[in-house]
């Protein structure tokens, strides 16, 4: 009797063994979407686009897996237009980018960078604001898709704009005297002068107006509907102004964190 009894849970190990394992709960595939083709956010494989998405994909492990999508700002904003809506989150994204002031469009996470638009020129042709009467006459350096509050309302009314595919080839544009001035987030402006002078292209031959164009904050951005995802998110961006991990990734690209820790 006693060696029936203990021969039991033998047997129920054994039927343990040869049942099939609970399936690991997988985790849901989010696309993560950057329109910013050139450094410092995406330089081959580098860049904080790709540093950024890791960065979620550590803080969100087990719940969703981040796979970036890079496109151009054309393409993002028919995405973000199209009847069936976002359908993952946007990277670096301010309201004023997409015609959403009001935050009523899309959700929008706790800011993660501060940043401000510099208004670049030549040096022997300096542009010091942006007010009509400094700008009527000169050309413009834009980006194709790129919306630029308080000038794009002005083009053709003084101002020509001739669209280029990104940040860099826009300073290039200066510096050949094909433009006269372009707007660019301060933080790229810092990376690109410094790698642009490492290439002997520009040699002090710009200038930053001493006042921004327009100051903004940066977000992450997703379709209304996804609560879950969003509160995520938005734990994961309310956090990182104070989180050291994040703070050397943006600090290396030359950005500056949000500020205040939530």
């Amino acid at each position: 009797m006693m060696s029936r009894m203990a021969s039991y849970p033998l047997l129920l190990a054994l039927i343990c063994a040869l049942l099939p394992a609970p399936a690991a709960h997988a985790e849901e595939v989010v696309r993560a979407y950057n329109s910013y083709g050139g450094a410092p956010y995406v330089m081959g494989k580098q860049g904080l686009a790709p540093e950024l998405v890791s960065y979620l994909n550590r803080k969100l492990k087990d719940q969703y897996q981040f796979r970036l999508v890079n496109l151009p700002r054309r393409k993002l904003n028919q995405l973000m237009a199209a009847p069936a809506g976002l359908d993952g989150v946007a990277l670096f994204l301010s309201p004023a980018f997409v015609g959403d002031v009001p935050r009523q469009r899309f959700h929008w996470s706790p800011a993660i960078i501060e940043d401000s638009n510099a208004v670049v020129s030549r040096i022997d042709n300096p542009v010091r604001d942006t007010t009509p009467e400094a700008l009527t006459g000169l050309r413009f350096a834009g980006i194709i898709g790129n919306r630029y509050p308080g000038i794009d309302e002005r083009i053709g009314k003084g101002i020509r704009r001739d669209n280029g595919p990104d940040a860099a080839s826009n300073l290039r544009k200066l510096v050949r005297g094909e433009a006269d001035f372009t707007v660019l987030p301060l933080s790229s402006y810092r990376f690109l002068r410094r790698q642009l002078d490492r290439e002997g292209q520009l040699a002090g031959q710009l200038h930053v107006a001493d006042r921004p164009h327009m100051q903004f904050t940066r977000h992450f951005v997703l379709a209304h509907g996804n609560s879950a995802l969003a509160r995520e998110i938005d734990r994961v961006a309310a956090a990182m102004p104070c989180d050291p991990d994040w703070r050397r990734i943006a600090e290396r690209h030359h950005f500056t964190t949000a500020t205040g820790c939530r």
